[in-house]
């Protein structure tokens, strides 16, 4: 009988022993997340072109020219729409500005599911961490927009649209060569993995803002709110929502990207393939026709 409560109690013990570790392990997982605002936690695959946001939001804000010199590490706190914490080592490349390396932490949140819906709320110097916010484990906010830059992301423009010098700029091909978010625009827009990267190539780029008066035409390419119209070849099977491609990397692609900063330094990217043959979804009473009836 003594030994029938020993084993009963043992069993329950053991039952409330792992309760209380599971436990153990969901509490401190958050509270590393909470005091290291989520930057402390492994383990996780971060994805194409994610590692370049932080600076590029950093750099639009703070007129600086830092560049990746090697990413240290990430986490991810995955649901639905991920949020995704980096820890990288850069450099100001501009001449003027001290050699030397700063480790950055960058916090970037999907806004949206499979496709480029990004907003960027921390690019910060590590030694510029500030605790005085509540951790929240994502962010569903966004860059607050106005004008053409709100609502849904625009059609491509006809050619005659293009030509109207006033409302577009043209990038030319030594600018857009010389700036590394082109390519990291395409690369988030298509979550394209090295190996694909490698073979796209930029045609042509062109460029729309609020502001049409902008001398040299030049400096709209630092604008907050910008639209973001790249023509690009090299990529072999597009996938894109309900639309099927032409298949070859010789064909001609159009992507158009949004970036949003707003006057807090919250950046958003969107963003979206163009072009392809939308696909019809089969009506619910197509369906039930062709079901068979038992």
């Amino acid at each position: 009988m003594h030994h029938e409560e020993k084993e009963n109690m043992t069993t329950e013990e053991e039952s409330v022993s792992a309760v209380e570790e599971g436990y153990n392990v969901h509490r401190d997982y958050w509270r590393q997340a909470a005091e290291s605002d989520g930057f402390d936690i492994e383990n996780v695959k971060l994805p194409p072109g994610m590692n370049g946001v932080g600076l590029h939001r950093y750099n639009l804000f703070k007129g600086t020219s830092f560049e990746l010199d090697a990413l240290m590490k990430f986490n991810m706190l995955q649901n639905y729409m991920s949020s995704f914490y980096i820890t990288l080592l850069a450099h100001d490349s501009d001449p003027a500005a001290s050699s030397l390396q700063k480790t950055f932490q960058v916090r970037v949140d999907e806004q949206d599911y499979g496709t480029l819906h990004i907003t960027c709320s921390i690019a910060r110097p590590k030694a510029e961490v500030s605790t005085e916010t509540p951790f929240m484990p994502h962010f569903h906010g966004g860059a607050l927009a106005d004008g053409i830059f709100e609502g849904e992301l625009p059609d491509w423009p006809s050619d005659d649209a293009l030509n109207d010098g006033k409302r577009f700029y043209v990038v030319k091909e030594s600018e857009w060569q010389s700036t590394d978010w082109m390519y990291m625009y395409l690369e988030l827009c298509r979550k394209a993995t090295t190996e694909v990267l490698s073979k796209l190539e930029i045609v042509k780029v062109v460029v729309e803002t609020a502001n049409e008066d902008v001398e040299p035409p030049n400096e709209r390419l630092k604008a907050k709110s910008v639209h973001v119209y790249i023509t690009f070849k090299g990529l072999a099977e597009p996938r894109a929502p309900r639309r099927v491609f032409e298949n070859g990397e010789h064909v001609e692609r159009q992507a158009i990207v949004r970036r949003v900063m707003d006057h807090t330094g919250n950046l958003t990217l969107e963003g979206k393939l163009c072009g392809g043959q939308y696909i019809k979804k089969r009506s619910l009473a197509l369906k039930s026709r062709k079901s068979p009836r038992m």
